[in-house]
């Protein structure tokens, strides 16, 4: 049976990781004077004929114009006496992430047939550090036309903001449940549901909320409420036109207990062009109602009071150009082996807020994202 090999949905199949190492650099950039540079290192290797192992490094150096700026909180008592906010040096922040995970195939009892992985990550920086162990299980059936997939993930963080004299944790957990159809030689379909649970700390400790009294100016921190239980229904249609062409539909609806709810639609071009290269383009426009307790202007201290445009009625739109380009095709030093292959993904973001961003007062945010990658199979 012929399967979307252009557009694989995840969990499909059966089949064991390639050794493989992938070096990435990534690069995002926005009218806001955010950058962020992350390169990233992923190693796998088969460590038996059902288990592979995979060892994952990454570093994000961030610059940001709202965390050079320093902001004394004088409605609460948790005032500070440190002078800087965001990082010490420039770059202003730098967050390292370790993973290390394995997956195996498992060949004995009523399970026989599926797989297994399991994976932790470790990041830390400055004010914050997060430690997540997330688990899935994917099943074969109706004559491998079917896979059943069950993931679980969670993760414990410690929120430490250097303006602020506390520290403070935040508990996430999350599941999700899938299921994958081969409905035609040209067509699959999945559908997936996802429930996140989370507590403890959930608003950002450098943005303030600004409230006008008596012609004085007193700034807060945000108040969120401790917990939120996010959930998410979405379906992807992976659809083969011709030999060298595929196409990818999604559909994905969210709604939380903090009101607010959102609808995405995104659709993927991809093409083989010939056998040494493959180009993509993709569209995604994304719509979303206000959480219940944000306003743009707060004029006295509340319950829960927000500036994260986060939670703010808008929309975005998200346009992407991809190209893979197959070692063993070129005269190049990097692509002259069949084993290697070139990653490129160029990606323009628009996001518009019904409410200007608390820091650079602009409704609108544009940005920019390139990822250029190189995977070695041995």
């Amino acid at each position: 049976m012929i399967l979307l090999m252009l557009l694989p949905l995840a969990a499909q199949g059966q089949d064991l990781s390639e050794d493989e190492l992938q070096v990435t650099m990534n690069g995002y950039f926005d009218n806001f004077n955010v950058n962020i540079v992350y390169p990233s290192m992923s190693f796998t290797k088969r460590v038996s004929d059902s288990t592979t192992v995979n060892l994952r490094y990454l570093v994000d150096v961030i610059s940001a114009a709202s965390m050079r700026s320093h902001f004394d909180v004088d409605g609460v008592s948790s005032a500070t006496p440190k002078e800087d906010g965001g990082g010490d040096d420039v770059p202003d922040e730098m967050r390292q992430e370790f993973g290390l995970g394995f997956t195996d195939l498992l060949k004995g009892g009523l399970i026989r047939g599926g797989s297994f992985s399991l994976n932790t990550i470790y990041s830390t920086e400055h004010d914050y550090t997060s430690f997540t162990l997330a688990g899935s299980f994917s099943y074969l059936m109706a004559r491998k036309n079917t896979t059943l997939q069950l993931g679980v993930v969670r993760s414990w963080d410690t929120v430490a903001p250097q303006i602020r004299d506390w520290k403070r944790k935040k508990d996430v957990y999350t599941i999700s449940l899938g299921v994958t159809q081969i409905l035609s030689p040209r067509l699959i379909s999945q559908l997936n549901y996802s429930h996140n649970q989370s507590n403890g700390m959930l608003s950002d400790a450098y943005q303030v909320v600004q409230i006008a009294q008596n012609g004085d100016v007193t700034n807060y921190e945000p108040v969120h409420p401790d917990a939120r239980l996010r959930r998410a229904l979405g379906l992807q249609m992976n659809y083969k036109a011709g030999s060298a062409t595929g196409f990818n539909f999604g559909l994905r609806y969210y709604w939380d207990d903090w009101d607010v709810k959102s609808l995405t639609a995104s659709v993927l071009w991809q093409r083989h062009l010939n056998p040494a290269m493959t180009v993509g383009l993709g569209l995604r426009h994304y719509r979303q109602s206000k959480a219940f307790f944000f306003k743009s202007e707060y004029l006295a201290p509340e319950q829960y009071m927000t500036v994260d445009t986060k939670l703010a009625s808008g929309y975005s739109n998200d346009y992407q150009l991809t190209l893979t380009i197959r070692g063993g095709y070129w005269r190049l030093p990097v692509l002259a082996s069949e084993k290697t292959q070139l990653n490129l993904r160029v990606n323009f973001y628009h996001r518009h807020s019904s409410t200007p961003d608390w820091h650079s007062r602009l409704k609108d945010l544009f940005a920019y994202l390139v990822s250029l990658g190189v995977r070695y199979k041995f």
